[in-house]
């Protein structure tokens, strides 16, 4: 039985490494062409065209969204089906952090001796949190922030959303066993 949950949690950690990768490139395509073409042409007044930290923002929101409601929908799941176990979330999350944070790490080690088009594209994977960029300028800062803030965010959604449906499922046995 021990195997089976560890091979369960391991797939779960797969898949939600990889969600969050899948996610954060998304917003990243979706943020510099549909937002973009589509807000910027239709509400000038935010000037996306020439504020990238504005469009930065509603890119970032994009992870923010989708990553809050999966975690919900896995502490509720997790707690319908005796799952729960935020000791391996907050582990998956870590390490998924630690991944996603690694590229711009290698093109800060290797400085000016990279080429020039791998660190803009290596730096354009951190998009959406370039709206952070206000605290500070450096691609390896506003990364991080923007990276903790979202698994901050994943977190709690996760541990919120076990409360609310731990609640609600102890509510609805108390309503069937009257």
């Amino acid at each position: 039985m021990e195997e089976r949950d560890s091979l369960r949690t391991m797939l779960y950690g797969l898949a939600r490494f990889g969600l969050f990768w899948l996610i954060n490139i998304f917003a990243l395509i979706i943020g510099k062409t549909a937002i973009l073409g589509i807000v910027g042409t239709f509400v000038p007044k935010l000037a996306l065209y020439d504020n990238p930290e504005t469009l930065s923002f509603l890119s970032w929101l994009i992870p923010f969204w989708l990553l809050t409601w999966l975690f919900w929908d896995d502490a509720k799941r997790h707690t319908a089906y005796g799952l729960y176990n935020p000791t391996a979330v907050a582990i998956i999350l870590l390490l998924t952090g630690i991944v996603y944070y690694v590229p711009i790490l290698v093109v800060n080690e290797l400085g000016s001796s990279s080429d020039p088009r791998v660190t803009a594209a290596v730096t354009s994977i951190y998009f959406p949190s370039l709206w952070l960029s206000k605290i500070n300028d450096d691609p390896q800062v506003y990364g991080l922030i923007g990276l903790i803030l979202l698994i901050v965010i994943c977190m709690l959604s996760y541990l919120v959303g076990h409360k609310y449906y731990a609640k609600k499922f102890a509510e609805e046995e108390e309503d069937g066993a009257q």
